[in-house]
């Protein structure tokens, strides 16, 4: 079974100027901001965007947490602040590096 995982080659094509990391920094922000102010809607849509993108661009972490959110909004059930103060935990471990395959 092939890893799921992009390697480093595969991130040099993907995000060769490593621009997913600053979406990713804008988005914790944005995040935190939405959960604040109980803009459920608007983070719904960022959760589902961070859903789609992040383990194609390294950030397996970020992705596994953010999918998890997705679905349950999907499946009308609540999203806690707890649940949202891991996404942010998963996206500060995750500034650091990207999660690469070697």
């Amino acid at each position: 079974m092939r890893d799921p995982r992009p390697t480093a080659d595969h991130l040099k094509v993907l995000d060769p100027q490593g621009e997913f990391r600053d979406r990713l920094e804008a988005d914790r922000a944005v995040i935190a901001q939405l959960s604040e102010s109980g803009d459920l809607k608007n983070l719904e849509g960022l959760v589902h965007g961070l859903a789609g993108a992040a383990g194609t661009f390294g950030f397996s972490g970020v992705g596994e947490v953010a999918l998890e959110l997705d679905e349950r909004f999907r499946a009308g059930e609540p999203v806690t602040a707890m649940d949202i103060a891991r996404l942010l935990a998963a996206l500060e471990q995750a500034l650091g590096e990207p999660e690469k395959s070697v």
